[in-house]
Protein backbone atom coordinates (compact mmCIF):
# COMPACT_ATOMS: atom_id res chain seq x y z
CA UNK A 1 0.00 0.00 0.00
CA UNK A 2 2.54 2.38 0.96
CA UNK A 3 4.07 2.08 -2.69
CA UNK A 4 0.97 2.40 -4.80
CA UNK A 5 0.15 5.49 -2.88
CA UNK A 6 3.66 6.71 -3.18
CA UNK A 7 3.91 6.42 -7.08
CA UNK A 8 3.58 9.84 -8.57
CA UNK A 9 2.27 8.33 -11.87
CA UNK A 10 -0.85 7.75 -10.25
CA UNK A 11 -2.92 10.90 -10.18
CA UNK A 12 -3.39 12.94 -6.19
CA UNK A 13 -7.02 11.95 -6.48
CA UNK A 14 -6.59 8.88 -6.78
CA UNK A 15 -3.80 8.21 -4.59
CA UNK A 16 -6.25 10.09 -1.55
CA UNK A 17 -9.30 8.14 -2.79
CA UNK A 18 -6.83 5.19 -1.98
CA UNK A 19 -6.09 6.34 1.77
CA UNK A 20 -9.12 7.39 2.54
CA UNK A 21 -10.82 4.18 1.51
CA UNK A 22 -7.54 2.37 3.51
CA UNK A 23 -8.46 4.37 6.95
CA UNK A 24 -11.93 4.69 6.94
CA UNK A 25 -15.59 2.67 6.64
CA UNK A 26 -16.51 5.12 4.09
CA UNK A 27 -17.62 3.29 0.54
CA UNK A 28 -15.86 4.43 -2.53
CA UNK A 29 -19.22 5.63 -4.13
CA UNK A 30 -19.86 7.51 -1.00
CA UNK A 31 -16.51 8.99 -1.31
CA UNK A 32 -16.76 9.70 -4.52
CA UNK A 33 -20.00 11.77 -4.15
CA UNK A 34 -18.31 14.49 -1.70
CA UNK A 35 -17.48 18.07 -2.59
CA UNK A 36 -14.96 20.18 -1.81
CA UNK A 37 -16.54 21.61 1.07
CA UNK A 38 -17.16 18.16 2.59
CA UNK A 39 -13.62 18.06 3.63
CA UNK A 40 -13.14 19.78 7.22
CA UNK A 41 -9.45 19.59 7.71
CA UNK A 42 -9.18 21.93 10.09
CA UNK A 43 -11.23 19.19 11.91
CA UNK A 44 -10.11 16.11 10.18
CA UNK A 45 -13.05 15.11 9.52
CA UNK A 46 -14.97 14.81 6.02
CA UNK A 47 -18.39 14.72 5.55
CA UNK A 48 -20.81 11.89 3.94
CA UNK A 49 -23.80 13.85 2.57
CA UNK A 50 -24.78 11.19 0.28
CA UNK A 51 -24.54 7.59 2.43
CA UNK A 52 -25.41 4.48 1.10
CA UNK A 53 -28.25 4.39 4.03
CA UNK A 54 -29.01 8.06 3.74
CA UNK A 55 -28.43 10.61 5.63
CA UNK A 56 -25.48 12.50 6.40
CA UNK A 57 -22.52 11.63 8.51
CA UNK A 58 -19.04 12.28 9.26
CA UNK A 59 -15.41 9.86 9.34
CA UNK A 60 -12.44 11.08 11.06
CA UNK A 61 -9.37 11.25 8.75
CA UNK A 62 -5.50 11.24 9.60
CA UNK A 63 -3.35 14.19 9.70
CA UNK A 64 -1.34 12.33 6.68
CA UNK A 65 -4.80 12.05 4.36
CA UNK A 66 -5.59 15.60 5.64
CA UNK A 67 -2.55 16.96 4.41
CA UNK A 68 -3.14 14.70 0.91
CA UNK A 69 -6.23 16.60 0.83
CA UNK A 70 -5.04 20.02 1.63
CA UNK A 71 -2.85 19.78 -1.69
CA UNK A 72 -5.54 18.21 -3.47
CA UNK A 73 -7.80 20.91 -2.81
CA UNK A 74 -5.60 23.97 -3.07
CA UNK A 75 -7.41 26.99 -3.24
CA UNK A 76 -11.00 25.43 -4.51
CA UNK A 77 -13.86 26.33 -2.45
CA UNK A 78 -16.48 24.35 -4.49
CA UNK A 79 -17.08 20.94 -6.75
CA UNK A 80 -16.15 17.88 -6.74
CA UNK A 81 -13.77 17.19 -4.16
CA UNK A 82 -11.86 14.07 -6.28
CA UNK A 83 -10.96 15.24 -9.83
CA UNK A 84 -9.15 14.55 -12.94
CA UNK A 85 -8.57 16.83 -15.48
CA UNK A 86 -11.38 19.09 -14.29
CA UNK A 87 -14.15 16.43 -14.04
CA UNK A 88 -15.31 13.84 -11.27
CA UNK A 89 -13.40 10.80 -10.45
CA UNK A 90 -15.41 7.53 -10.92
CA UNK A 91 -14.84 4.43 -8.90
CA UNK A 92 -14.20 2.77 -12.22
CA UNK A 93 -10.94 4.66 -12.61
CA UNK A 94 -10.21 4.44 -9.13
CA UNK A 95 -10.69 0.39 -9.12
CA UNK A 96 -8.78 0.23 -12.59
CA UNK A 97 -6.33 2.22 -11.22
CA UNK A 98 -5.38 0.33 -8.00
CA UNK A 99 -4.87 -2.86 -9.69
CA UNK A 100 -2.74 -1.85 -11.90
CA UNK A 101 -0.68 -0.37 -8.99
CA UNK A 102 -1.09 -3.71 -6.71
CA UNK A 103 -0.46 -6.11 -9.10
CA UNK A 104 -4.20 -7.05 -10.10
CA UNK A 105 -5.93 -6.23 -6.07
CA UNK A 106 -9.03 -5.21 -6.05
CA UNK A 107 -10.59 -1.95 -4.02
CA UNK A 108 -11.95 -4.65 -1.86
CA UNK A 109 -8.29 -5.41 -0.20
CA UNK A 110 -8.54 -1.83 0.96
CA UNK A 111 -11.46 -3.19 3.09
CA UNK A 112 -9.75 -6.26 3.87
CA UNK A 113 -6.79 -4.35 5.51
CA UNK A 114 -9.22 -2.53 7.44
CA UNK A 115 -10.91 -5.48 8.75
CA UNK A 116 -7.82 -7.00 10.08
CA UNK A 117 -6.30 -4.28 11.54
CA UNK A 118 -9.83 -3.58 13.32
CA UNK A 119 -9.66 -7.43 14.45
CA UNK A 120 -5.89 -6.91 15.38
CA UNK A 121 -4.73 -9.08 12.55
CA UNK A 122 -2.72 -6.86 11.15
CA UNK A 123 -0.57 -6.21 14.52
CA UNK A 124 2.67 -4.41 13.48
CA UNK A 125 2.04 -3.21 9.86
CA UNK A 126 1.53 0.17 8.78
CA UNK A 127 -2.22 -0.15 9.17
CA UNK A 128 -1.90 -0.52 12.87
CA UNK A 129 -0.13 2.92 12.51
CA UNK A 130 -2.72 4.74 10.93
CA UNK A 131 -5.56 3.55 12.75
CA UNK A 132 -7.60 6.79 14.46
Amino acid sequence: MDTALADPTVPLAVRVVWQLLWESEVRPEELLASDVPDAELEDRLLVIRRSQEGGIFETGITAAAAGMLRELIGARTEGPLFTVAGRRLSKGEVATAFRVATGGRSLAALRFTRAARATGVATGSRADQMSH
